[in-house]
């Protein structure tokens, strides 16, 4: 994944992220041109592209749901039908 900063249509910053499906509250760490690493949180999607996404930066004070990666989904408790048998 590759994060940096990007001046957004409504002269805010945002972050552009290449090949990476973010989600809203995810913390990510983005490099600057300097070449510093600042860690922020992704607030909404603004665009997709084929390469990469553009997001707004979360206001400060907002706490983040997850780091880098989503959250796993919890797995689907087996279905137990009516004329099945316990082996």
């Amino acid at each position: 994944m590759s994060a940096s900063f990007y001046k957004l249509k409504d002269d805010s910053w945002g972050v552009r992220i290449k090949e990476f499906a973010g989600e809203p509250d995810m913390e990510v760490e983005v490099t600057t041109k300097a070449g510093d690493t600042k860690t922020v949180i992704l607030g909404k999607r603004v665009a997709k592209f084929d390469d990469a996404e553009l997001w707004s930066i979360a206001p400060a004070g907002t706490t983040n749901v997850s780091k880098t990666k989503p959250a796993p989904k919890p797995a689907a408790a087996p279905v137990k039908l009516a004329d099945e048998e316990p082996f």
